[in-house]
C-alpha cells in the first residue's frame, strides 16, 4: 500500500501515515525535504487530496487500500461521506423502468439510473460513473466501463483514443506514451494515462498497459454470466472527509512552525496571511499564540471592508454546498442579508417578503450561527439558530458544515430537524458521539431562548451560556 498526498493538509496527513509505517509515494519536493524521505518511483495505490472547496479531503484508490486509509483518517475528521458502491465498479443490472428518457436499473441491493432509454427487462453491465453518496437514492450509471492499472486506465466506449491526466504536461512524455499506446494493440478501449505515468519507466508502463487490457477483457467476459447485483470489477474506493482542522494544525506544528487556524484560513484562500505569520514564528520574531490571534483578527477586520461576503453552507446529510444569499458586513461578527424574493422562512413558517432581511451573527470557534429575521419595516419575525461546525472565515467568505438540527424562536421556541441528524448518523456520515453532542447543544440553546427575549438575544450571550 502506497499513498500519494496532495494539498493543504499534505504535511499533517503525511506525518500521520509515516508515524503508522505507511509508505508515501509520488511526493512533492517540499514534503521530501520536510520529512527527509527519498523520492519513491513506485506508483501510489491510493490518493489523498483536497476537495475542490478545500474543506476536507478525498480518498480514492484501490478498494481495499483506500478503505484502510479512510479508517485511519476517520480519527481526524468529524463528518464523512463514503460512496455506497465503489467508483467505476462494473456491476450487472436489469432495466426495470424507463421514465422521462432515463432508465431505472435494478442493481440488487441498490437502484441506479442511466441517462438514456434502454429496453425494459434487459440485463447488462454498467459502470458506476459517479460517487454514490450516502443520501443518494440512485447510483449514476454509464456503459463506458473504466478499468484501472497502476499507470493507466482503460475506458470502454470512447473508441481507440489516447488521453492524458492534466498532470502530464511534458510533451516528450506525451509523445512516448502515445507511441506506446498505439503499438500495444489495445482494441476498442480508450487509453488514459494517469498522473503516476510521470514517474514510471516506459518498460513498466507498457507492461501495465498490457496487463490491464487482459484484465479488462476478462472482466467484460465474466459479466456475461454474472447475476443481477453482482460486481464483476471492484472499481475504486471513494470517500470525502471533512477534516478536523485544529487537529491538523497541531500535527503540522510538530513538523514545521504552524499557527493555529492554519488549515481553516488556508481552506478559504488566506494563504499570504498564513505564510507571513508562520515566517515570523520561524524567525523567532513572534510567539505562536500571539501571531495566531493576530492573523485571525486581521482577517476578520478585513471582512469589515468588503461590500459582499459569501456564505457556503455544506449539508451534512447531502454533502452538497449550498450558496446562501450573500450579505454586507455590519461589524466584525455580523452580516446583513437582504432577500429579494418572496417565500417562507424555513423552520419558522413565517412569510418572507422582498425587502425582508437577516442579521446573521457568528463567532470563530463557536458551532452555531444566529439568524435574526426582520421584515422590511424592521420588525423581528423570528430567530433561527443553525448548528454547524465552527465556521471557516476569510475576508470575503464564511463556510461551515450544517449539522441539520436547528433551534427556532417564532411563535414558539423549538428544536427542529432532529430526524435529519439521526438519519446522517444511520448513514455513517456522523458518529453517535457527534450526534449526541449536537442534540445536547440544541437542547441547551432551546432552554436559553425560552428564558430570554428574542429581540435582545445575541450570539455572544448564547455562546457564553453554552
Amino acid at each position: 500500500m502506497r499513498v500519494r498526498v496532495r494539498g493543504i493538509y499534505a504535511t499533517a496527513i503525511t506525518k500521520v501515515f509515516l508515524d503508522k509505517g505507511i509508505e508515501v509515494s509520488h511526493t512533492s519536493k517540499v514534503i521530501r525535504d520536510r520529512f527527509g524521505i527519498e523520492d519513491s518511483k513506485e506508483p501510489p495505490t491510493v490518493t489523498v487530496k483536497d476537495t475542490e472547496e478545500m474543506h476536507g479531503v478525498v480518498v480514492v484508490g484501490e478498494y481495499d487500500h483506500g478503505r484502510k486509509i479512510y479508517e485511519i483518517l476517520k480519527g481526524y475528521s468529524n463528518v464523512r461521506w463514503v460512496s455506497k458502491l465503489p467508483l467505476h465498479a462494473i456491476i450487472k443490472g436489469r432495466v426495470v423502468e424507463v421514465r422521462d428518457g432515463r432508465s431505472i436499473v435494478d442493481l440488487g441491493r441498490y437502484k441506479g439510473v442511466f441517462n438514456g432509454r434502454l429496453e425494459v427487462g434487459r440485463e447488462m453491465l454498467f459502470d458506476v460513473s459517479r460517487p454514490f453518496m450516502p443520501n443518494d437514492e440512485y447510483a449514476k450509471l454509464s456503459m463506458r466501463y473504466t478499468v484501472f492499472g497502476s499507470y493507466v486506465a482503460l475506458i470502454k466506449g470512447l473508441g481507440r483514443r489516447v488521453v492524458f491526466s492534466r498532470h502530464i504536461v511534458d510533451r516528450r512524455l506525451r509523445r512516448d506514451l502515445t507511441a506506446l499506446s498505439l503499438s500495444s494493440n489495445v482494441e476498442d478501449w480508450c487509453v488514459k494515462w494517469r498522473s503516476s505515468a510521470t514517474i514510471g519507466s516506459l518498460e513498466d508502463m507498457l507492461k501495465d498497459l498490457r496487463e490491464t487490457y487482459e484484465r479488462a477483457k476478462k472482466i467484460v467476459k465474466a459479466g456475461e454470466k454474472a447475476e443481477v447485483g453482482e460486481l464483476v470489477y471492484d472499481g475504486e474506493f471513494f470517500a470525502i472527509l471533512n477534516i478536523d482542522k485544529s487537529k491538523c494544525d497541531e500535527i503540522r506544528n510538530e513538523v514545521v512552525p504552524t499557527i493555529r487556524y492554519h488549515h481553516s484560513l488556508k481552506s478559504v484562500d488566506e494563504n499570504e496571511v498564513v505564510d507571513f505569520s508562520e515566517s515570523l514564528i520561524e524567525r523567532g520574531l513572534c510567539d505562536r499564540e500571539g501571531v495566531s490571534e493576530c492573523a485571525r483578527n486581521y482577517v476578520l477586520s478585513k471582512m469589515c471592508e468588503q461590500k459582499v461576503v459569501r456564505i457556503e453552507h455544506i449539508s451534512a446529510l447531502k454533502g452538497e454546498i449550498i450558496r446562501l444569499t450573500p450579505g454586507r458586513p455590519l461589524n466584525v461578527y455580523s452580516i446583513k442579508r437582504v432577500f429579494r424574493r418572496a417565500g417562507v422562512f424555513d423552520g419558522l413558517n413565517v412569510k418572507k417578503e422582498p425587502g425582508d432581511y437577516d442579521v446573521m451573527e457568528f463567532l470563530p470557534d463557536v458551532p452555531i450561527i444566529l439568524h435574526k429575521y426582520y421584515g422590511r419595516d424592521g420588525k423581528l419575525k423570528g430567530l433561527y439558530v443553525n448548528l454547524n461546525t465552527p465556521p471557516d472565515i476569510s475576508r470575503d467568505r464564511i463556510r461551515y458544515v450544517d449539522m441539520e438540527v436547528d433551534v427556532v424562536a417564532g411563535e414558539e421556541v423549538k428544536t427542529i430537524d432532529v430526524e435529519k441528524l439521526e438519519r446522517a448518523c444511520q448513514l455513517g456520515i456522523v458518529d453517535e458521539s457527534l450526534k449526541g453532542y449536537y442534540i445536547d447543544l440544541a437542547e441547551r440553546i432551546e432552554e436559553f431562548l425560552k428564558s430570554h427575549d428574542p429581540s435582545e438575544v445575541t450570539i455572544h450571550e448564547i455562546a457564553k451560556a453554552l
